[in-house]
């Protein structure tokens, strides 16, 4: 009897070593398996676009979003909405201008990446932006404005979009703020764009991007006025340049005044 008790003891022992290595090896291919490894990263990502705001309209709405979108990125920054457009997402900023070139708002890869700020623009309250806010964003490469993200931007080349939508609407959390368009340009990489402090001031910029218009806004430019410059690549002169860009620029408003409505819009030959 003590011998068969000393055996069924043995075999248990056995069993329970054999249990144990198996669940190590089992834990170790799992902990391999790149399939299982992201699988948890994907639903919280699956989970934090299904719960995304919907429609964002109003100033609330904005201060809501961008509160949503921080708590999953710290690199948000602003919002950016432009009306008669799918522009309506948030702004990221890293410490270089290619973290958000092929990756989206979550982090995550994005062939059209998302809207980001120049690195080097100081971002938030009216009082500490640059004299320049530059925003770059991808096109589909077609100047098409049904296009994804800045696609969209070219929706401006249309001189009855342009009358009709003379406001960008770019704000932070600490403020909601108005720019007014004025001016639409097709350059290239030869025109100095996209300083966050241009040499000259922001007026010096205007008044260069003014006569690279392709409209006549009629809008004043001052020395003490902010920019905002949306900036995206065209193919429009030819496919293979990849030095061409389509760029929309407008001012900061003033606090508490109020935004035109319509725009003036006169066709200008750019010099």
């Amino acid at each position: 009897m003590k011998k068969l008790i000393a055996g069924l003891a043995v075999i248990a022992s056995l069993l329970l070593v054999a249990g144990f290595l198996y669940v190590l090896l089992f834990m170790e291919d799992v902990e391999n398996d790149p399939a299982s490894r992201s699988q948890p990263e994907q639903s919280g990502t699956s989970n934090a676009r299904l719960n995304a705001p919907k429609e964002i309209e109003t100033d609330a709405d904005v201060l809501d979003a961008i509160d949503y979108y921080t708590q999953r990125n710290q690199d948000t920054v602003a919002w950016l909405r432009i009306p008669g457009t799918k522009i309506n997402d948030p702004v990221l900023q890293s410490h270089d201008n290619f973290t958000y070139l092929r990756t989206d708002e979550f982090r995550e890869y994005d062939l059209y990446g998302c809207y980001f700020a120049d690195w080097e623009c100081s971002v938030g309250p009216r009082d500490i932006l640059s004299s320049n806010t530059v925003v770059y964003g991808h096109s589909d490469l077609t100047d098409q404005p049904d296009g994804p993200r800045f696609s969209q931007l070219f929706h401006f080349a249309d001189a009855e979009f342009a009358a009709a939508t003379p406001v960008i609407h770019f704000s932070t959390l600490e403020e909601q703020m108005d720019w007014e368009v004025f001016a639409v340009v097709y350059t290239n990489t030869g025109f100095s764009y996209i300083d966050a402090e241009p040499e000259g001031g922001a007026q010096a910029l205007a008044q260069e991007a003014m006569k690279k218009s392709i409209y006549d806004y009629g809008v004043t430019v001052g020395p003490e006025d902010k920019i905002l410059t949306l900036s995206t690549c065209s193919v429009r002169d030819d496919p293979q340049d990849r030095s061409q860009r389509f760029v929309v620029m407008a001012r900061l408003l003033p606090e508490g005044a109020e935004a035109p409505q319509t725009a003036s819009v006169t066709p200008h030959t750019p010099e």
